[in-house]
């Protein structure tokens, strides 16, 4: 119970003493190298930042998001030899695509935000090989892929607005709010 207390008192008062306020935002995109929807979930906070002549702030989140890109491959057995002879190889996406990401952002004007991220997508794959009249599972993987974000926010006390380009996702949306 005193750890408790601890950081409870730490996650109430080190934002303050940074001056920082925290944001939670909501993203869908679609039309992006997946060609699927994605939705994400990203966390954050602002700081004011004391090196800018005009006193702007600057932005950093964690986010997550997941791309719909299940293909559901057939049902299939393993192969009987390993001198089995294939007609035909399809590749399947087997289950959606994760990805972590890290976003900063720099305060253009007042309340508006450039914002550039980088991340890491993953997803399993599978490989089936068709042979006379059966689907066998030949090998399986993980696809993986370094992704980078550029958008522009509008944040305000109650209220985050996002709209940007991810390089997995496509253009992305997102509605959020700021405390």
């Amino acid at each position: 119970m005193k750890r408790l207390f601890w950081v409870i008192i730490l996650a109430v008062f080190i934002p303050a003493l940074v001056h920082a306020e925290g944001y939670v935002l909501v993203s869908y995109g679609i039309a992006g190298e997946i060609d699927e929807p994605s939705l994400g979930l990203e966390m954050g906070g602002i700081f004011l930042s004391y090196l800018h002549p005009t006193g702007g702030a600057f932005s950093f989140g964690l986010g997550v998001s997941v791309g719909d890109t299940d293909e559901d491959p057939p049902s299939s057995l393993l192969p009987p030899s390993a001198g089995t002879e294939y007609d035909t190889f399809l590749d399947y996406n087997d289950g959606n695509e994760q990805e972590v990401n890290i976003d900063f952002g720099a305060e253009l004007a007042p309340s508006f935000f450039a914002v550039v991220g980088l991340g890491y997508a993953s997803q399993n794959t599978t490989t089936i090989g068709f042979s006379g009249s059966q689907y066998y599972e030949v090998a399986t993987g993980k696809d993986s892929n370094a992704t980078w974000m550029l958008g522009m926010r509008y944040i305000i006390e109650g209220l985050d607005i996002g709209l940007g380009y991810h390089s997995r996702r496509g253009i992305m949306a997102g509605l959020g709010i700021a405390f």
